[in-house]
C-alpha cells in the first residue's frame, strides 16, 4: 500500500493529521461503492450458497487478515482496553483527564453493557487493582500526547459499530471504532476513523485498515479520508490514505479470509 504512513511518523496530534486540509480532500466516485459491492458479490457467490441469513457469517478487520484463528482476549485485556477507550472518548470530548482509572471506571459504570468487565474490575484484589490502574495510567499517557479536543463541528463519535451485510445478509462485514470524525459527503471523502490499540502495532496493521475503509465504503457509500491506528503500548502510528488501490486489496482479503474460513468450516 503506497499510501501508508510508517509506523513511528507520526509523534503529533493524530486527530489533526488525520482530518488534514479540507483544500486536499479528494473527490467521490458516485460508482465506487456499487462497483466494490459487485464485485464481493460474485467473488462470494459459491461461498455463500451454504450459508443462512439466520446464521450469517461475520468478518472483521482482524479476522479478514488474519491466517490463525483470533485468539480470545483475557478478561482483564478486555477491561484494560474498555478503560483506555473510554478514556480516548473523554479526551476527545472534555480535552483532558484528571484520574484516569476513576474516570474510566465510573464511565463503565455507567453502562449496562460493561457490567461483566466491571465485575471482573471490582472483583481483583488490591494488588492487582493498582496494577491494572497504573498500566490504564500509563495507556492514557499516550492519549494524552496524541489526542486533542475536537470541535463539535467535527460531530466526533466514539465506540462506533459498522456492519456492511453481503450476499444478501448471509455474509456480514463489521468492525467497531473507537473513534469517528466527520460525516459522509456526496462530493468530497471527510470521513476519518482511529482505532485504538493497548497491544503494540503488527505488520497486518495497514491491511486491516484498508478492510476498515471497505466496510465504510460499503455501508455509507463513500470511503473515509484517512484511517489510523494508534497503539497505547508504545504511541506507535500507523495512518493510511483511503485509495482505490487501498479497497481493492481489502476486496481481495475479503473474499480470499470467506474462501478459507468456508473451507475450514
Amino acid at each position: 500500500m503506497e499510501s501508508a504512513t510508517p509506523s513511528r511518523a507520526l509523534k503529533s496530534d493524530v486527530v489533526l493529521a488525520l482530518r488534514g486540509q479540507r483544500s486536499d480532500r479528494p473527490a467521490i466516485d458516485p460508482f465506487l461503492a456499487g462497483g466494490l459491492r459487485s464485485w464481493l458479490e460474485d467473488d462470494l457467490s459459491k461461498c455463500a450458497e451454504s450459508l443462512s441469513p439466520e446464521t450469517p457469517f461475520v468478518l472483521t478487520p482482524r479476522s479478514t487478515t488474519s491466517q490463525a484463528l483470533v485468539a480470545v482476549p483475557t478478561m482483564l485485556a478486555l477491561a484494560r482496553g474498555a478503560l483506555v477507550s473510554v478514556l480516548a472518548a473523554q479526551r476527545i470530548a472534555l480535552g483532558e483527564v484528571r484520574h484516569p482509572m476513576d474516570d474510566a471506571l465510573s464511565a463503565l459504570e455507567a453502562d449496562p453493557y460493561q457490567h461483566d468487565v466491571v465485575e471482573a474490575i471490582h472483583a481483583l484484589d488490591q494488588d492487582a487493582f493498582a496494577q491494572l490502574a497504573a498500566e490504564v495510567s500509563a495507556h492514557d499517557d499516550v492519549l494524552r500526547r496524541h489526542l486533542s479536543l475536537v470541535p463539535t463541528t467535527w460531530f466526533p463519535r466514539s465506540n462506533v459499530k459498522l456492519t456492511a451485510p453481503l450476499a444478501g445478509g448471509r455474509l456480514l462485514l463489521t468492525a467497531r471504532v473507537n473513534v469517528v470524525l466527520g460525516t459522509p459527503s456526496q462530493s468530497v471523502a471527510s470521513v476519518c476513523f482511529l482505532d485504538l490499540t493497548t497491544s503494540l502495532l503488527d505488520d497486518q496493521v495497514l491491511r486491516r485498515l484498508g478492510v476498515l475503509s471497505l466496510i465504510e465504503t460499503l455501508r455509507s457509500g463513500a470511503p473515509p479520508l484517512r484511517v489510523a491506528s494508534l497503539s497505547t503500548a508504545t504511541g506507535d502510528v500507523a495512518m493510511l490514505e483511503v485509495t482505490d488501490d487501498v479497497l481493492a486489496e481489502a476486496v481481495t482479503d475479503v473474499v480470499t479470509a470467506a474462501h478459507q474460513r468456508g473451507e475450514q468450516s
